[in-house]
C-alpha cells in the first residue's frame, strides 16, 4: 500500500464523487443550523488527498457568531485510548515492555497476592478492555480507601499527584471478571497504561508522546498538557452538555484541570488535521511522510480483533441525571489495542454501515469520532459538540457521516 501524506486536492482525481462530496458539506452545515450541534469540524480523505475539510458553528457557547476555525484544538477525549495505545506499542517495539505480561509486574503497588485473578491480567487486557476492572466498583473501593488512608507517598517525579494518589488507593481492589472472560469498557485500565508508559520510559506520558507521535508526525496542535497560550483556540461546551461532568480526576471537559493532567484514557486535546495524519499514519502501515512511527507488526496488532466474539460486551454506564447505574450491552465489531474494529455484525450505533469490515477508529465522549479504512483507502475526523445525551450516550450524526462519506467512493 502507497504510504500517503495528507495534501489538499480534489475528489475526482482520488475516484470521489464531487456532488455527493458537496452533500456532505451542505449535511453537516445543516446540523448545526437545526441545532445537532452547536460546533463541528468535518476533515475527509482519500489516498492521501484531502476533500472535505470545513468548520461550522462556535468555539464557546455564548459566542452569537461563527467563530469556529479549522485549527481549533478540542478536547478528544476517549481518542485518546487510541493514542495512549499507539505509546504502548512503541515501548513494545523497543523491547522494554511485554504485553503479555501481568500489568501489576509494572505498577507493583497494585500487586496484592489476595487479590483473586490479577497474575492472569496482562497488559494486553487492559489496551482491549478485558483485564476486568469495573470503573464504578472500583472508584468505590478508592473511596473507601481514601477515609482510611489519607497520608499516602508523594508522587514520582513526573507524575500527576492524583494518578498516584488513585493508583495508591486502588491497591488490593477486587477484580469484578477474570481477565478475558468480559469486554468492559474501562477508563481506569487506560489511565493505568499512561502510567506504565511513564514508568517504562523515564519520562512523564505526556512528553513521551509528544516525542514519539506529536513531534514526528508534526501533530503540533495536540496534546496531553495544554499550554496555557493554546487556550483562546480551544473548544468549550455549555454547562450540562455531554462530558461536561465533574470526575474524580477533574472538573469535566471545560475544566482547566483537563488542560493540565496527562490522562491516557481521555486527556488530549488535537485538531481534525492532526487526528486525520494520525489515522493516515495507521493507514500506511506505521509511516508517514518518511517517519517509521510504528512497525507494521504493532498496526497490524492494533487493528485486528483482540476480543473473543463469544464473549459479553459491557458499556458500564452512570446516568449523569439520575445517578443511576446500567450496564449497556451491545454487539460490537470487535477491538484491537486502542481501536474499535468496524466489522461484520457491528451495531453499535455511532458507527456507520457502509465502511469495510476492516475499517477501524474511535469514538470520544461528547461527539468526536476519528475512523480510517483500508479497504476504501478513506480516513475521516468528526469534530463536534454533542447537546445531550439519549439512552445512555451522546447524541452524535458520526454514523451518519460515515455513510455519506463512504457513498461518495465511486471507482
Amino acid at each position: 500500500m502507497t504510504a500517503y501524506v495528507l495534501q489538499q486536492g480534489k475528489p475526482e482525481t482520488v475516484g470521489m464523487d464531487p456532488a455527493r462530496i458537496q452533500r456532505v458539506r451542505q449535511l453537516v452545515a445543516d446540523w448545526v443550523k437545526r441545532g445537532d450541534t452547536p460546533s463541528v469540524v468535518v476533515l475527509v480523505a482519500r489516498r492521501g488527498v484531502i476533500v472535505l475539510h470545513e468548520a461550522f458553528g462556535v468555539r464557546r457557547p455564548e459566542d452569537t457568531a461563527p467563530t469556529l476555525k479549522l485549527d481549533s484544538i478540542f478536547p478528544i477525549t476517549s481518542i485518546s485510548k487510541s493514542l495512549t495505545a499507539a505509546t504502548v506499542m512503541c515501548l513494545a517495539e523497543d523491547g522494554l515492555l511485554g504485553l503479555n505480561r501481568p500489568f501489576a509486574d509494572y505498577i507493583p503497588e497494585l500487586d496484592i497476592p489476595d487479590v483473586q485473578w490479577l497474575a492472569e491480567a496482562k497488559v494486553a487486557n487492559l489496551l482491549c478492555h478485558t483485564a476486568g476492572i469495573d470503573d464504578f466498583e472500583l472508584a468505590a473501593f478508592i473511596d473507601a480507601a481514601a477515609k482510611r488512608s489519607p497520608d499516602l507517598p508523594p508522587p514520582a517525579p513526573g507524575q500527576h499527584p492524583k494518578v498516584n494518589t488513585r493508583i495508591r488507593l486502588a491497591a488490593g481492589a477486587p477484580l469484578r471478571w477474570r481477565p478475558g472472560s468480559a469486554c468492559v469498557y474501562c477508563n481506569g485500565g487506560f489511565n493505568l497504561l499512561g502510567d506504565i508508559v511513564r514508568r517504562v520510559s523515564g519520562q512523564p506520558f505526556w512528553q513521551f508522546v509528544r516525542s514519539r507521535l506529536f513531534e514526528p508526525l508534526g501533530m503540533h496542535d495536540s496534546y496531553f498538557l495544554l499550554p496555557p497560550a493554546m487556550r483562546e483556540r480551544r473548544v468549550y461546551r455549555a454547562p450540562g452538555m455531554p462530558a461536561t461532568e465533574p470526575n474524580p480526576y477533574h472538573g469535566g471537559v471545560n475544566s482547566s484541570g483537563l488542560d493540565e493532567l496527562d490522562l491516557g484514557s481521555g486527556g488530549a486535546l488535537s485538531t481534525a488535521q492532526d487526528l486525520a495524519v494520525f489515522a493516515q499514519m495507521l493507514l500506511n502501515r506505521g509511516s508517514y511522510n518518511g517517519q517509521q512511527i510504528l512497525s507494521p507488526a504493532s498496526v497490524a496488532a492494533m487493528t485486528r480483533h483482540q476480543v473473543d466474539r463469544a464473549i459479553p460486551w459491557i458499556f458500564p454506564w452512570i446516568n449523569p441525571v439520575t445517578g443511576e447505574r446500567s450496564d449497556v450491552r451491545f454487539a460490537a465489531g470487535g477491538y484491537g489495542y486502542g481501536l474499535a474494529i468496524f466489522g461484520e455484525g457491528d451495531r453499535f450505533s455511532k458507527n456507520g454501515s457502509l465502511m469495510s469490515v476492516h475499517a477501524f477508529g474511535h469514538i470520544g465522549n461528547g461527539g468526536t469520532c476519528f475512523w480510517a479504512d483500508p479497504i476504501h483507502e478513506v480516513v475521516g475526523v468528526y469534530l463536534s459538540v454533542s447537546p445531550r445525551y439519549q439512552r445512555g450516550f451522546h447524541i452524535s450524526n458520526s454514523d451518519l457521516l460515515q455513510n455519506a462519506v463512504h457513498a461518495a467512493v465511486i471507482d
